[in-house]
C-alpha cells in the first residue's frame, strides 16, 4: 500500500467527519433557550448563571426530588442544602418558540442559559419512570398536560377535580386583538392555564413526591406572526409571565412551600403548528390547512442534509479511488497484465 493511497484514504475520512459536523452545526445552531426557577424551597439552592443542557433537566429535577441521577454533570447551578427535606413536588412549564421570556414578563426568577440539545425532550418520561421505580406502591401525582388541547385539562380529575373548559373573555388589551388568529389562540391557551391554576388549591400534599409538566405552545405562533420584538409579543410575554407567577404562588401555597416551580423556554424550530379554529365571528382570515404535518421541517432537513453529506462523501470516495496506486503486487495488476510471468 503506497503513501499516496494512505493520504487519499485519510483525506476522505476527514472530509466525511467535516461534513457530518457541519450538518449537526446547521441543525442545532439556532436552538437556544432558558431555564428559569420561579420558586424553590430552602432545602435546595440555585445560584450563578452558568449554562446547562436541556438533556440534563431530568437530572436536575431528579436530584432536587432526592432521586438518583443517571448522568453526572459539572453544572454547578444546583446545591442540595438539606438532603432530608427535599421538595415534595416539581412543576415544569415548557414554553415553545421563544428563547427567553425576558424582563418584559415581569417575573422574579433565577435564570440559566439553556442549550437545546434535544428536539423533543424526554424529561417528563424519564422523571416519571424514576419516581415509579422508587415508589412501587404508586400514589404519586404524575401529570402531563398540553394546554393547547382543552380535552387534556380533565385527564386528571383525581388531582384537579373537574375543570370547566375555559372561554376567552374580553379583557383590556393594548396590542393583541381577538380577531387575529394567533392572538386568539394565545389568549385561549392562557385561559386554560388560568383555569388550571384555579384548581391547584384542591391539591392535597401527601408527603410523597409529585411531578407536573405543562406545555404552552401558542406563544411561538404569535411571535412568528408579529415578530419577536413586536409590541404584541411583548404584551403576550407580560400576560404569560403574570399567569406563571399566579401558578407558582398557587403551587407554593398548596405544598406549603415544598415545591420547585420552573419554566423552560426554547426556540427550537416547530414551523408547522396545530392551530385551533377561531369561531367564525372572530376570524379575520380563515385558517387553511396546508396539508403538512408537524414533523415536516424535521423530515425535510434530515433528507436535505443527508443528501448533501452523501453527495460530498461519494465525491471524496471516488477521488480517493482514482488517486490510489495499487502497486505491482496487487490482484488488479496481476489480472490486467497481458504478459503473465511463469514460475520456473
Amino acid at each position: 500500500m503506497t503513501v499516496s493511497y494512505l493520504f487519499s484514504e485519510k483525506m476522505a475520512v476527514n472530509m466525511i467527519v467535516f461534513w457530518f459536523s457541519f450538518v449537526l452545526t446547521i441543525i442545532g445552531s439556532n436552538a437556544a433557550g432558558e431555564f428559569s426557577v420561579l420558586h424553590s424551597p430552602k432545602s435546595i439552592k440555585f445560584s450563578g448563571s452558568s449554562k446547562t443542557l436541556e438533556s440534563l433537566l431530568k437530572e436536575i429535577f431528579s436530584a432536587s426530588l432526592g432521586l438518583s441521577v443517571e448522568e453526572s454533570s459539572e453544572w454547578s447551578g444546583l446545591s442540595i442544602v438539606d438532603p432530608f427535606n427535599t421538595p415534595e413536588a416539581v412543576v415544569e412549564v415548557y414554553i415553545d418558540g421563544v428563547s427567553t421570556l425576558g424582563k418584559t414578563a415581569g417575573l422574579k426568577t433565577q435564570d440559566f442559559p439553556l442549550t437545546v440539545d434535544e428536539y423533543e425532550p424526554d424529561t417528563y418520561k424519564a422523571v416519571k419512570h424514576r419516581i415509579e421505580q422508587r415508589f412501587t406502591n404508586g400514589g404519586n401525582k404524575l401529570v402531563q398536560i398540553n394546554l393547547s388541547e382543552v380535552n387534556e385539562l380533565n385527564l386528571y380529575p383525581d388531582v384537579f377535580g373537574e375543570i370547566i373548559p375555559p372561554k376567552v373573555t374580553k379583557q383590556s388589551l393594548q396590542h393583541l386583538k381577538y380577531t387575529v388568529e394567533e392572538d386568539y389562540q394565545f389568549l385561549s391557551e392562557l385561559e386554560a392555564l388560568k383555569a388550571l391554576t384555579s384548581k391547584v388549591k384542591s391539591i392535597t400534599a401527601d408527603n410523597i413526591i409529585d411531578f407536573y409538566n405543562f406545555r404552552f405552545r401558542s406563544l411561538h405562533a404569535l411571535s412568528d406572526f408579529h415578530g419577536p420584538n413586536s409590541l404584541q409579543t411583548k404584551e403576550a410575554k407580560k400576560l404569560l409571565g403574570e399567569a406563571l407567577q399566579e401558578l407558582s404562588d398557587a403551587f407554593e401555597k398548596a405544598y406549603d412551600g415544598s415545591v420547585l416551580v420552573t419554566a423552560v423556554s426554547t426556540d427550537v424550530a416547530h414551523t408547522r403548528r396545530a392551530v385551533r379554529s377561531v369561531p367564525e365571528e372572530k376570524q379575520a382570515t380563515p385558517y387553511v390547512d396546508d396539508g403538512y404535518s408537524a414533523d415536516y421541517a424535521a423530515i425535510f432537513n434530515i433528507i436535505l442534509w443527508f443528501g448533501v453529506v452523501f453527495a460530498f462523501t461519494l465525491v471524496a470516495i471516488v477521488y480517493a479511488i482514482m488517486d490510489m496506486d495499487p502497486g505491482r503486487d496487487s490482484i488488479i495488476y496481476r489480472m490486467t497484465n497481458t504478459r503473465m510471468k511463469k514460475d520456473n
